[in-house]
């Protein structure tokens, strides 16, 4: 049996699309591994959203292939430019579709393996084009499928947090994204498929589902009436019975309204929201095209602590935006280093082809290196201060792995706890942090939540 791998680089989007690849082979009947060096077959779903991002991307396809493996690359990068994955034993997807791929792979293997598989079109797709094009596949796989992947053991994340992607495109017009132009419109999946699928992984095991998209408050999905809201979705998610935690990947300023942290505010919501705030300075926002100010930011903050109460925040922050000078970049440090957010993810900015701001000039290297190294150390005081805050107090984490002799996993704030008592993976507990970790907190659990 043609034995599957697959690797994603990037955000939780490509991490869908990864997990939506490997249930469209196990549909199919071919064998998902968790480990490359059991794999036949490794599928890459790459990412573009930096020039480092399209590297590690190129590195990852280049180091599965060195055993005779075969690579198949897919997503934002390979979309980009398909030509940086030219290389022996690697194969750009283009625009085949994960089903597509799933039944030629099947039908190379023999006619062993053909015995109903899964069929060209047999995912759940928007634009109807394969993953990895403009149009790329939103949902994931047909109906049945993604469980019996789960079942399978296609790693334990997948068996205790389900990354649910439900939209993808984006019709903004931010000047140094290129992800927008390889991702298309904006488009979503219908709320019965959403809710569908979100069943089948409860079924499946997994405990916390993460809705993904590339632009996830635009969400609209079709539904009875007219279109769903982001939401509609929510709140039809948390009525699942199985449900333990939703959560939020990333959503946009502007898409924080009174109707969502509405929904948000349902207890089976993870108390975490990740909103992108990109820079500290009003003038690199506009030469960004972002379309909010600090103080809108800001206001959107206070909105989300006022319906949320204690909500962890997390952030991204470019720095070395060619217009961004250094009291630009001072500005962008001090909210770093403020109680505004519990984790930044920062990115040291680079040129996207075909983007509006790769006509500007660029700041000069060392000075890019520098912020970035500044930015680094305030993100990883502000991960260590949200940690310090969960010392002594029980909190809600849920179980996802064993490793080294603890339980890990992480709070509804989204605080990483290593964990010793009895568990199960998928479960959620309340557990008490004792001590800090370089990457976290480590307790103990006190018993298991409802």
């Amino acid at each position: 049996m043609t034995r599957v791998h697959a690797a994603f680089v990037g955000c939780k989007v490509s991490q869908a699309d990864s997990e939506a690849a490997l249930t469209q082979m196990a549909a199919a009947g071919l064998e998902p591994v968790t480990d490359a060096a059991d794999a036949d077959v490794c599928i890459v779903t790459t990412c573009c959203v930096t020039a480092e991002a399209e590297r590690k991307s190129r590195r990852l396809a280049r180091r599965l292939a060195r055993d005779g493996r075969r690579v198949i690359v897919a997503g934002c990068a390979a979309t980009l430019r398909a030509a940086q994955f030219e290389h022996p034993g690697v194969e750009v997807l283009g625009d085949e579709g994960w089903g597509a791929l799933a039944a030629r792979l099947a039908a190379e293997a023999g006619p062993a393996l053909q015995v109903g598989g899964a069929a060209a079109g047999g995912a759940a797709e928007v634009g109807g084009a394969a993953a990895g094009s403009r149009a790329a596949e939103v949902g994931g796989a047909a109906a049945g499928s993604r469980a019996a992947a789960i079942k399978m053991g296609v790693g334990v994340r997948a068996r205790t947090r389900h990354t649910l992607k439900v939209q993808d495109g984006c019709d903004g017009s931010c000047s140094y994204c290129v992800v927008r132009l390889v991702r298309g419109r904006p488009r979503s999946v219908p709320l019965a498929a959403a809710v569908a699928a979100a069943r089948e992984a409860l079924a499946a095991g997994c405990g916390e589902i993460v809705l993904s998209g590339i632009d996830l408050g635009a969400y609209r999905g079709e539904a009875h009436g007219g279109a769903a809201s982001l939401a509609d979705l929510v709140e039809a998610l948390v009525a699942l019975p199985d449900l333990r935690r939703l959560r939020l990947s990333s959503i946009e300023p502007d898409h924080v309204g009174d109707d969502l942290l509405a929904a948000l505010a349902h207890p089976r919501v993870a108390r975490h929201l990740h909103i992108p705030l990109q820079s500290g300075d009003d003038a690199v926002l506009a030469a960004m095209r972002r379309p909010y100010t600090v103080a809108q930011y800001l206001e959107t903050v206070a909105r989300v602590r006022a319906r949320l109460g204690e909500a962890m925040l997390s952030t991204d922050i470019i720095v070395g935006f060619p217009t961004e000078d250094e009291a630009a970049f001072e500005r962008t440090l001090a909210l770093l280093q403020d109680d505004l957010f519990g984790r930044v993810h920062v990115f040291a900015y680079s040129a996207r082809p075909g983007t509006a701001a790769a006509a500007l000039r660029p700041l000069p290297a060392h000075v890019v290196r520098a912020r970035a190294a500044a930015a680094g150390a305030a993100a990883r005081a502000a991960q260590r201060r949200a940690a310090a805050a969960a010392l002594g107090r029980r909190a809600e984490v849920l179980v996802e792995e064993r490793r080294n002799g603890l339980w890990r996993g992480y709070s509804s704030h989204y605080v990483r706890y290593a964990l010793n008592g009895p568990a199960q993976p998928g479960e959620l507990v309340y557990a008490v942090a004792d001590e800090l970790r370089d990457d976290g907190v480590a307790g103990h659990i006190v018993g298991i939540a409802g």
